[in-house]
């Protein structure tokens, strides 16, 4: 069976290293590779959440650089704009430097600061003018919100910064600015629920299968990293299944196409229906699924397959069962129930060849791990 899934790289280490004959070669040899770490740090692609994070807080520093460079009324607080400015360019920096390590978290919680610290700034505006400039900020925060964050959090961040203009002009004492925050305030909602609304529908549809509307390679990606990090933290065992269907391809040159699809279909809306709700089920390709089960030991994975097992089922199907190890990529796992998989399937083969085989199986289905 070809899954065709990436391998992982291995990189080589505990090279041997030269012998320096001063003591101040040492450090003239580790000044360029210094500079290379620096330079690859700079240089190397960040991910789309950290980068555009980086992005909006330059593009803030800029707005506050201009407002000094051409303020709108003498009363401008000048030093506040640069200082704000200033911490602008500052977290840039620090978001291109060290994005990869920041969790989702950490982004949420530095936005939400740039928003209190517009917010602040409204309060120093002095004239509305200057309170508009402030205010052009908002949009973009709420853009990032809703595309990159779920829709609770985006939610969140709209209503932040619909509390936090509100309180900065009644703090900044600006006549007639009701009509400024119902403005701001339309605007970052539309923007927080249309956004939001297409960002997630496009997520799910990246995320599924469209022909069984299970996950697909990328969505079940997405989940396993969760369900590992969840299973680090608690110490639970996690356990992966690989299924794969027995002779689908002569279902199809037989029956066509349209009949193995079907097929497909039936199967995963039945297999979702015996599943646990924390379990996650997805389509890994073809004929092959792929199955993760939380707080679950291996010995308990098998007991869990049984439960998908049905005389009902349309076709056989083997699986192989592997416990996913602290400290594994996923490619570790799936390549271990990758081979039991194999093993089952050859042991079905034997069994129908030779009589008994080591391997137990139930009406069809072989079980290995």
């Amino acid at each position: 069976m070809h899954s065709g899934r990436s391998q992982l790289l291995l990189h080589p280490t505990g090279a041997p290293e030269a012998t320096l004959p001063f003591a101040g070669s040492a450090d003239a040899a580790t000044t360029p590779s210094r500079a290379r770490g620096l330079a690859a740090r700079l240089t190397d692609p960040r991910p789309p959440i950290a980068w555009s994070l980086a992005l909006l807080f330059l593009l803030k520093a800029l707005i506050c650089f201009a407002a000094v460079a051409s303020p709108i009324s003498d009363a401008q607080p000048r030093g506040l704009v640069a200082l704000v400015g200033t911490l602008g360019v500052a977290a840039a920096c620090g978001i291109w430097l060290y994005g990869s390590r920041i969790p989702v978290i950490g982004f949420e919680l530095l936005l939400a600061a740039g928003t209190v610290v517009a917010s602040y700034l409204v309060t120093h505006a002095s004239t509305q003018g200057g309170m508009m400039v402030v205010a052009l900020a908002f949009p973009w925060t709420a853009i990032y919100a809703a595309h990159f964050f779920p829709r609770r959090r985006a939610n969140a961040q709209a209503l932040l910064i619909s509390a936090g203009f509100g309180v900065g002009l009644l703090l900044g004492n600006l006549s007639g600015v009701a009509i400024y925050w119902v403005i701001v305030t339309i605007t970052i909602w539309s923007i927080c629920i249309v956004l939001g609304n297409l960002s997630e529908s496009m997520r799910r549809q990246l995320g599924t299968d469209a022909l069984t509307g299970l996950l697909n390679r990328s969505g079940f990606l997405a989940a396993a990293l969760r369900e590992r990090a969840i299973a680090n933290r608690t110490g639970a065992p996690l356990a992966l299944a690989v299924i794969d269907l027995d002779d689908f391809k002569q279902i199809n040159d037989r029956e066509g196409h349209a009949a193995g699809d079907q097929l497909l279909e039936t199967l995963a809306r039945r297999w979702r229906e015996r599943i646990r709700p924390s379990d996650v089920l997805a389509r890994h390709g073809g004929d092959e699924f792929v199955l993760l089960l939380p707080a679950t030991t291996a010995a308990g994975a098998q007991a869990a397959l049984e439960r998908l097992r049905d005389g009902a089922d349309p076709v056989s199907w083997s699986v192989g069962i592997s416990e996913w190890l602290p400290g594994e990529a996923l490619d570790a796992p799936l390549a271990r129930a990758d081979r039991h998989l194999y093993a089952a399937k050859l042991a079905t083969s034997e069994t129908a060849d030779d009589g008994p085989a080591p391997l137990a199986t139930h009406s069809g289905h072989a079980y290995s791990w």
